[in-house]
């Protein structure tokens, strides 16, 4: 029985200290475009930014910033093929698991292009725990629950 107690004591201390370990994570506000995703949307343009903020408030993703992509982006945007254009920068979110926590963010460029309007969302997370960092840029279910929410937004009158 002592060896029972002793054991579950040292689990119960390491778990503790891989769950509380001092790893410092740095959340970039400009994300690459390591794996974007895209759809266009035959709209016009202030009802595609519209529909895009409202759609990621509803699932819980606060805009916190607006930009011009040309500051991030420079030479790879063209200012005259597309006339107006916005970059979407979303809160950090933070969830807490058993061995870390999870910190994730969302970019989306939104690009008038003729008679439609180019959606691109850029998903970055980081699973932070006391040993190591992992970095994840996918999140397919996600992004599409964000274009099914703005495919809603934009048929609702």
């Amino acid at each position: 029985m002592l060896k029972f107690v002793k054991l579950s004591h040292c689990v119960l201390a390491g778990l503790l200290l891989v769950s509380f370990g001092c790893v410092t994570v740095q959340m970039p506000q400009y994300l690459k475009d390591k794996n974007p995703y895209h759809k266009e949307f035959y709209v016009h343009y202030d009802k595609a930014l519209s529909a895009t903020i409202m759609a990621l408030e509803r699932l819980g993703w606060k805009v916190v910033k607006q930009s011009n992509p040309m500051v991030f982006e420079g030479d790879s945007v063209q200012s005259e093929a597309t006339p107006r254009q916005v970059l979407l920068f979303t809160d950090m979110r933070q969830n807490g698991m058993l061995f870390g926590s999870r910190y994730a963010t969302i970019n989306v460029f939104l690009k008038e292009n003729n008679e439609k309007i180019d959606v691109e969302i850029r998903y970055f997370s980081i699973f932070s725990t006391a040993l190591k960092n992992f970095e994840n840029y996918k999140n397919d279910e996600l992004v599409k629950k964000i274009f099914d929410q703005i495919e809603k937004v934009i048929a609702t009158p």
